[in-house]
C-alpha cells in the first residue's frame, strides 16, 4: 500500500508544505509557487498527483502570504497610482516574486545537502504569480532542471509597459498617471532588473512547458508565445523539451492542466 505523507514545517522562516511517498530514496524534487493572494495549500491535489509518481513536492508561503503576512514591512515601494488601476498591487506582486526567488535559491541549496534527494532532478512550477516567479527562478538558478509555468508571464518589462500605456488611455486616470511619470520610470527600471525574458536563453534547452489559457485575460498567452518563438532556435536539437499549451480556459489551473504538468515532469525528471 502506498502511503502519502503531508507535512507542514519551516525552513529559514519559510513555511513549507511537503507531500511525498513514504519509503522512497533519491526523490526528484518539485517546487510549486502559489498565485497572488493564495497560500501554500493552493494546489494540494497537484502535489498529491506528483507524490504518487514518486516526486517530493514542496509548496511555500511566499512573502506577504499565508503565515508570512508580517513581511509587509519590508516592501520597497509605497502606493502612488490611482487605487482602482491595480498598478500598485502589480508592483507589489513583483516584490513578492523577487523574495520568492531568494527563498527558492536557499531551499535548493538546503535540499541538495540532503542525501534523500536527487540534486540533478529539481523542477519548478507555479500558477499565476507563481508562474511568473517560476520563470524568474529558472532563468537565474542553474540547479533548476525542468519548468512548468501555468498562467504566468515571462516578460515583466513588456507586460508592465503595456499596462502603463493602456492605463494612460483612460481619461479619469490620465492626469494622475502623467504626474506619476517619475515613479513609473523607477518601477519600470525595477521590472527590468527582474525580467527573465532574455535570461531564459540560459535555461535552454532544458525542459520547458508553458501553459496559458486561450481565454485568460489576466495573463495573456501572447507573452509566452513570444518567448516560445524566441527560444525555438535554441531547442532545435531538443524539440521535445519545449512546448506551449493554450487550452480553451480562462485564468485557471484545471485538472487537465495539472495532469499535463505531472506528465511533463514524469517524462523529463523520472528515470
Amino acid at each position: 500500500m502506498t502511503r502519502i505523507i503531508i507535512e507542514n514545517h519551516t525552513v529559514n522562516y519559510i513555511p513549507i508544505l511537503s507531500i511525498s511517498q513514504e519509503g522512497l530514496t533519491k526523490y526528484p524534487l518539485i517546487f510549486f509557487l502559489h498565485g497572488y493572494g493564495a497560500n501554500r495549500e493552493q494546489a494540494l491535489d497537484f502535489g498529491y498527483m506528483l507524490a504518487q509518481k514518486g516526486f517530493y513536492y514542496v509548496s511555500i508561503d511566499c512573502k506577504d502570504h499565508g503565515d508570512r503576512l508580517s513581511d509587509m514591512a519590508t516592501n520597497k515601494f509605497t502606493n502612488v497610482f490611482p487605487p482602482d488601476t491595480g498598478l500598485d498591487t502589480y508592483v507589489h506582486m513583483h516584490e513578492v516574486i523577487e523574495q520568492t526567488s531568494l527563498d527558492i535559491q536557499f531551499l535548493t541549496d538546503y535540499y541538495k545537502r540532503r542525501d534523500e534527494f536527487d540534486s540533478s532532478k529539481i523542477g519548478i512550477s507555479g500558477f499565476s504569480m507563481g508562474g511568473y516567479a517560476a520563470y524568474s527562478i529558472a532563468a537565474n538558478n542553474p540547479d533548476i532542471t525542468a519548468l512548468v509555468s501555468i498562467a504566468g508571464k515571462p516578460a515583466f518589462t513588456k507586460a508592465w509597459e503595456d499596462s502603463i500605456l493602456s492605463t494612460g488611455t483612460y481619461e479619469k486616470w490620465k492626469d494622475q498617471m502623467r504626474e506619476a511619470a517619475n515613479e513609473v520610470d523607477t518601477r519600470t527600471a525595477y521590472m527590468r532588473s527582474l525580467d527573465p525574458f532574455e535570461r531564459m536563453s540560459r535555461f535552454a534547452p532544458k525542459p520547458l512547458l508553458m501553459m496559458n489559457g486561450d481565454q485568460d485575460t489576466d495573463s495573456l498567452f501572447t507573452y509566452s508565445l513570444e518567448l516560445y518563438k524566441s527560444l525555438l532556435p535554441l531547442y532545435r536539437d531538443d524539440p521535445d523539451n519545449l512546448r506551449i499549451d493554450m487550452p480553451f480556459v480562462n485564468h485557471q489551473f484545471t485538472y487537465d492542466m495539472k495532469r499535463k504538468a505531472c506528465n511533463w515532469f514524469e517524462k523529463h525528471l523520472s528515470d
